[in-house]
């Protein structure tokens, strides 16, 4: 199941005492328990986030458990308990907690995980240094074709049959070209289309009629990748029919990627979240004197909390040369943390940072740490223009170079096979390499100031309630999404066009295809 926290040990229940150092915040108490090692072995035990729920399996002792203090950094455990099993109700365990002076231990299975009240923590908080919404720096108006703001809002959840999708009755394998068929007599109507053969023809008279050039999709269960397909031209002026290995633009699914290479270098003691590494990029790219924003962290730059504002025409309307050149007007302008407010600049300064503690190209190092350990190979910062073989062709302006100045924050063409591959490396309970230890997805997946399945922006991963996780990505002629719906499937949809208006209108695209598709369950 997505984003299982795999654990040595085992758990039955356990007892926890309210985090001191939360600094009264509710739920900045996240609860990773944590079990002995035992002799002749460690014994597994899966806690299945699913639905906003952590279900605990049955079998032995807690021993401790790990939470966050008032900072968000994982603290050390805090409390035990070596109460025999016996006399422990099994259930379910919910993370999150209010802080409360009292020292009485509070069963973990009456904790309360989401509070369904309230504004969502990291929804958009109005526009950039108080200027209304929908104008830019001194007058300009936003062209809301570029403005790439993710919502945090999807369409009703549907319950899939994961086994029907896993083994369709048509699967002839990855590609999802169906299992031969008779050919109908003349005068017999075509029998109708079912599996993998129904889904495509869904993603394609959703995606392609209205007009984009282009679309991919690749679907996986358990980590494993069940389909994939593309549809439309990778190319309008030559005719080549676009083709699964085919790589498109992704947009500001790139911030995700930034954000694991960032957190990678956490966990590796390399650097920490709330080290100054403003001064560090203004060095690198020639900034001069930045002031406050000198002291910027990873922590305000991957939740979109520096104080930067929004930027729209350095970065969409030719106002930088380049990332470089867009970093030294942002930090020149003094930002020195502040609300959340969506900002290409934030994920644009990450990668610099990148560059100048690894020594490293940004796309060196991503490369080093994520992709090759994960068999990934061909993806790369891509040119607003002139793509490369086996690129999907996305129509841009003459004149404009966006892709240039985005850089670490929305440059990436991928794949959906390669996105989905990326997301599920996650998730403890998929095969292969794993580039994050448990607590540090839970800490990226949960939104800032708030708790486990709520919605809002965590660190480069946007949840969106009911346990789904995941990103957008929107730029002129392009929409994509990545999504780990929370019950094992994990899908990527990349499209070359403007439609829909809205990327997370994808999600009820996919979900009418697996509908078409029979994978629906009921």
């Amino acid at each position: 199941m997505p984003f299982n926290l795999m654990l040595h040990g085992a758990v039955e229940a356990a007892h926890v005492r309210p985090h001191a150092d939360s600094g009264g915040h509710v739920g900045e108490v996240l609860l990773v328990c944590r079990s002995q090692r035992r002799s002749g072995g460690h014994h597994g035990v899966v806690m299945n986030v699913r639905y906003g729920w952590i279900v605990v399996c049955v079998s032995g002792l807690v021993t401790a458990c790990v939470g966050t203090d008032s900072s968000g950094e994982l603290s050390t455990p805090f409390v035990t308990t070596t109460e025999s099993p016996a006399h422990l109700t099994p259930g379910v365990a919910r993370i999150g907690v209010p802080p409360t002076s009292s020292t009485t231990d509070v069963p973990v299975d009456v904790l309360d995980l989401v509070d369904d009240k309230g504004d969502s923590p990291g929804a958009p908080s109005g526009g950039d240094s108080g200027r209304p919404e929908g104008v830019d720096e001194p007058g300009n108006v936003i062209d809301f074709g570029t403005n790439d703001d993710p919502s945090f809002e999807l369409g009703p959840d549907i319950e899939l049959d994961v086994d029907g999708a896993r083994f369709p009755a048509d699967d002839a394998g990855v590609g999802g070209q169906g299992s031969a068929v008779d050919e109908p007599q003349v005068g017999e109507a075509p029998p109708p289309l079912a599996g993998w053969a129904a889904f495509d023809a869904a993603i394609e008279d959703a995606l392609i009629r209205p007009g984009n050039t282009a679309a991919s999709v690749a679907v996986s269960i358990g980590g494993d990748v069940v389909h994939r397909q593309a549809f439309g031209l990778r190319d309008p002026g030559s005719n080549d029919l676009a083709e699964p290995q085919d790589r498109f633009r992704v947009a500001s699914i790139s911030k995700t990627i930034t954000a694991i290479t960032v957190m990678q270098l956490v966990q590796d003691g390399v650097v920490g979240l709330d080290d100054p590494v403003g001064r560090l990029v203004a060095g690198a790219v020639g900034a001069g004197p930045v002031g406050a924003s000198g002291q910027l962290t990873f922590r305000q730059l991957l939740t979109h909390r520096s104080g930067f504002g929004k930027y729209e025409s350095l970065f969409f309307r030719g106002g930088a040369v380049d990332c470089d050149d867009a970093a030294r007007t942002g930090l020149r302008s003094g930002a020195s943390g502040g609300a959340y407010v969506y900002s290409n600049m934030n994920y644009c300064v990450a990668g610099l940072a990148i560059e100048a503690i690894t020594g490293l190209s940004y796309e060196q190092a991503v490369y080093r740490s994520l992709l090759t350990p994960l068999g990934i190979s061909g993806m790369r910062l891509a040119p607003t223009f002139d793509p490369g073989p086996d690129e999907a062709q996305h129509v841009s302006t003459p004149e404009r170079n966006y892709m240039e100045t985005l850089g670490a924050a929305g440059a990436w063409v991928a794949t959906p096979t390669e996105l989905v591959t990326i997301l599920d490396a996650l998730d403890a309970s998929t095969p292969g390499f794993k580039p994050l230890i448990p607590e540090t997805v839970l800490q990226m997946i949960v939104p800032v100031g708030g708790q486990l399945g709520e919605r809002g922006y965590g660190y480069g991963l946007i949840s969106y309630g009911g346990n789904r996780v995941g990103h957008t990505g929107t730029i002129e002629a392009t929409r994509a999404m990545l999504l780990n719906r929370g019950d094992g499937v994990t899908w990527a949809v990349t499209v070359a066009g403007q439609s829909p208006s809205q990327a997370t209108d994808l999600e009820r695209t996919i979900n009418a295809a697996f509908d078409a598709g029979g994978f629906v369950a009921g």
